[in-house]
């Protein structure tokens, strides 16, 4: 145990690169947890943690078999870090990559007033919708798999893509750069085996699969109860008009609305 003393000294010994190191480690780790809070990964990350108490365990009493086994699974730990948080690595590397500022793009902003009312419209109807707004992570495998369309977006396109008689009206359009660049894409599913997806129907469980693999945004028109929900990073959230929705859209792709006024979060 470290006496008060010895603490004090050591405190008074820093440099202030030690300071540094301490904060960005701090940092780092703030982040990490934040990526994964919520998430499988987090999960995994607690089983980690178990899996390396064992191991003091197994190394404090001497348990031999145990402690081998666990050593040579440490050998591959870094490959297996890499395929179990692929999707959410993926995801905070584009968070760090995307800027924070705001930027004006004319054809985006008519995009989300487009998305904007033809959901409301859908919910009045009953009509249900899945329109994903790509951000940092790029969406083109999924554009790939769909009815590739490369159109200006608005209202009766996605009115029409969306009627029951529509052949692509199941799937998922996919909003880039402003553009709807494809309809008809099946998006990655939650595991039936997660909580939340007794709570939701197959559009919702794409929705929130989609937000988890990637940071994209992804309305979601409920046709069962006619609401029209948000969701970002695995939560859903439903949108109480279409100017919530509008402001909540514009302020999380950074984009400042035509008339030069900032809306609120």
């Amino acid at each position: 145990m470290f006496s008060n003393l010895s603490i004090a000294e050591a405190v008074r010994s820093m440099r202030w690169e030690d300071v540094v190191d301490i904060f960005l480690v701090g940092v780092l780790i703030y982040y990490v947890i934040r990526l994964v809070k919520g998430t499988r990964s987090g999960q995994v990350f607690l089983g980690m943690g178990l899996f390396m108490g064992t191991f003091f365990l197994a190394t404090k009493f001497e348990f031999l078999t145990l402690r081998l086994i666990i050593s040579s699974f440490a050998q591959n730990l870094i490959v297996v870090l890499v395929v179990l948080f692929s999707a959410d690595i993926r995801r905070g590397l584009a968070r760090m990559a995307r800027f924070s500022f705001t930027r004006t793009n004319p054809q985006m902003v008519d995009a989300v007033n487009e998305v904007v009312r033809a959901a409301f419209f859908m919910a009045e109807k009953r009509t249900g919708a899945l329109i994903a707004f790509e951000r940092g992570v790029n969406l083109g495998e999924y554009i790939e798999a769909g009815a590739k369309i490369s159109a200006l977006v608005s209202d009766r396109l996605l009115l029409a893509l969306f009627h029951t008689s529509s052949p692509l009206h199941d799937g998922a359009v996919i909003i880039q750069d402003g553009r709807l660049a494809a309809a008809g894409c099946f998006l990655p599913l939650l595991p039936s085996e997660d909580n939340v997806s007794r709570f939701f129907g197959t559009r919702h469980r794409a929705a929130i699969g989609l937000s988890r693999e990637s940071d994209a945004l992804v309305v979601v028109v409920s046709e069962e109860r006619g609401l029209v929900s948000l969701v970002k990073d695995g939560e859903v959230v439903v949108m109480m008009g279409a100017a919530n929705l509008r402001d909540r859209l514009l302020s999380y792709l950074s984009l400042t609305p035509k008339d030069g006024k900032q809306k609120k979060k």
